[in-house]
């Protein structure tokens, strides 16, 4: 984790690795607050604009993923660990009007999609995006 690390500009942090270390153990995408109690149940206690600024860091280094996750209470920011070259292949609904992008939450789904734009002939790597128009736009 540490030689990870070192392969970016980021200096290494008691902070940094705190944040590193909860996500590899997180079992997928988990939100700051998560990243927090994680943090505070290693016995690393910081702020949570703190968590968010090293999140923010990392992902800037491409070292993290942020996805956003939808639900009843609305959408929030989740992160995920890139421990290496290897990117799962992602798929993304885009406005048309105001375009917005939110990653489908599905990866069975997205995977479903991408093989479906291979047998037309489409050649998808890493991300397939469906342009759509959000509710939002629906609505005005």
């Amino acid at each position: 984790m540490q030689q990870w690390l070192r392969q970016t500009s980021l200096r290494l942090t008691i902070g940094r690795m705190a944040v590193v270390r909860v996500l590899v153990q997180a079992q997928g995408p988990v939100d700051a607050e998560s990243v927090l109690r994680g943090m505070a149940e290693q016995g690393n206690s910081t702020s949570l604009a703190t968590v968010y600024r090293i999140l923010k860091e990392l992902e800037q280094h491409a070292l993290v993923e942020r996805e956003w996750h939808h639900n009843s209470l609305g959408t929030r920011s989740c992160y995920l660990i890139k421990l290496g070259p290897q990117r799962k292949r992602a798929c993304y609904f885009h406005c048309d009007v105001c375009g917005r992008r939110r990653k489908l939450a599905e990866p069975a789904l997205a995977n479903q999609l991408a093989a479906a734009a291979e047998h037309e002939g489409y050649d998808v790597r890493q991300e397939l995006v469906v342009v759509s128009r959000c509710a939002a736009c629906i609505k005005n």
